[in-house]
Order: structure tokens, then sequence, then C-alpha cells
């Protein structure tokens, strides 16, 4: 049981969705980001033959974004589905 006011525990597909973000989109977006960087293929040329190339890690870095909008859209829209003057309430106030 969590504390008073916490909430109901995360479902599963919460927790998935939290994992993927957190674990696979975030750094796929760090990594691809730099691996794009003509300052860190110079340095570190294998990074971008990790990705297969430019184009590929161009296209890797969009569907990471497109993760990550998704995510916060949903996160956002479910916000004020659960009432956000509750939400906001919790959040600063801890009740």
């Amino acid at each position: 049981m969590g504390a008073i006011g916490a909430g109901p525990p995360y479902g599963i597909v919460q927790r998935i969705s939290y994992g993927v973000v957190l674990f696979i989109a975030m750094p796929l977006m760090v990594i691809t980001g730099l691996s794009m960087a003509p300052a860190i293929t110079a340095a570190a040329p294998f990074l971008l033959d990790v990705f297969g190339g430019y184009q590929s890690a161009r296209t890797i870095h969009f569907f990471s974004f497109a993760v990550l909008l998704l995510f916060f859209i949903v996160h956002v829209a479910m916000v004020f589905v659960t009432g956000s003057g509750r939400q906001m309430r919790a959040m600063i106030l801890g009740k």
C-alpha cells in the first residue's frame, strides 16, 4: 500500500512505457544525435558506423523523437483526464 494520496500503483502498460522511454528512446536520441555531429564523428568515427551511416542515424533519431513526443502527449492528456488541479496540488504540496 502506498502513501496517502499517492494514487494507484503503476499498471503494466505504464511500466513498459516508462521503461521504453527511459532506457531505449532517450538514450537513442542522445547517441544518434551525437553520432550525427561532425565534431563527434571526427573524434569517434565508429559511433556513426554503429548506426550504419548518417541516414540510418537520422531515421532512428526521428523515430525516437516520435516515441518521446507521443509519450509526452499521452502523459499530458492523462493529467487533464484525471484532474489537472488535483494533480498539480499533489505534485506541489504532496497531498
